[in-house]
């Protein structure tokens, strides 16, 4: 599905001639700018609609992202007004997924993001350049790509169970488990290989207990389970 916007054309209106002339033509003139304006705007609320992003488990990005690394934003963006898309320069400093698919990105240096978030692009609004991120995103056409939608974090601002998940656990449960999102009750599970999701249900996704602090593995062939990102004592 295309994200952007069509481009608008105004309002051609057509007046039959008449023998006498009607006076009111120039008001239906004027009104033309208008209604290309109010199309225009509604426009824009359908792209951002579009756009609108749910928060999901920390697991669920990590395993359905091209890569995950942890990097820092050296400034403003290059932006490249014919092509809507503007580019971040980054300094990785550890990759925790991509090291294969990576291999066929013609410059890492780079993120690629739309213009506007009207059309979901990620606006980066710290000026600290020394602050490292956690950033999740996917790879299209050889170009690391981010939207406002991709799982782009502070570092420090993870649960420390966060950051072991990313780092050590979360890919253990990408291939045989399902984190799966309870968004209203009555919800159950649809395999036994999934695990209930129900942050969204009480103080959102971010916040949550399980989003913090737990993640879906595996306990047994077939069977997977809520599991402590705590390391295990010996």
């Amino acid at each position: 599905m295309d994200i952007y916007p069509q481009r608008l054309e105004p309002c051609r209106h057509r007046h039959r001639l008449s023998a006498s002339r009607d006076t009111r033509e120039p008001n239906m003139a004027l009104s033309s700018p208008l209604v290309s304006g109010m199309l225009l705007l509604l426009c824009l609320i359908a792209a951002s609609r579009a756009c609108t992003c749910a928060a999901p488990h920390p697991q669920m990005v990590f395993c359905s992202s091209d890569f995950v690394i942890r990097a820092k934003f050296m400034g403003a963006p290059e932006v490249n007004e014919t092509m809507l898309y503007q580019r971040y320069e980054i300094k990785m400093t550890k990759m925790f997924k991509g090291f294969d698919i990576l291999g066929d990105a013609s410059d890492i240096r780079f993120l690629h993001t739309p213009i506007m978030e009207s059309i979901c692009g990620y606006i980066h609004k710290s000026q600290n350049r020394s602050e490292e991120f956690l950033i999740t995103g996917t790879l299209q056409n050889g170009h690391l790509h981010i939207t406002m939608c991709s799982f782009i974090v502070p570092w420090n601002r993870l649960s420390a169970a966060q950051r072991r998940g990313f780092t050590k656990v979360y890919a253990g449960g990408c291939e045989k488990c399902t984190v799966f999102p309870c968004t209203s009750v009555p919800c159950k599970l649809q395999s036994d290989d999934h695990c209930l999701w129900t942050d969204q249900l009480l103080l959102g996704s971010e916040r949550g207990f399980q989003s913090r602090h737990l993640a879906c593995l595996p306990q047994q062939p077939g069977l997977c389970t809520w599991q402590s990102l705590k390391p295990q004592m010996a």
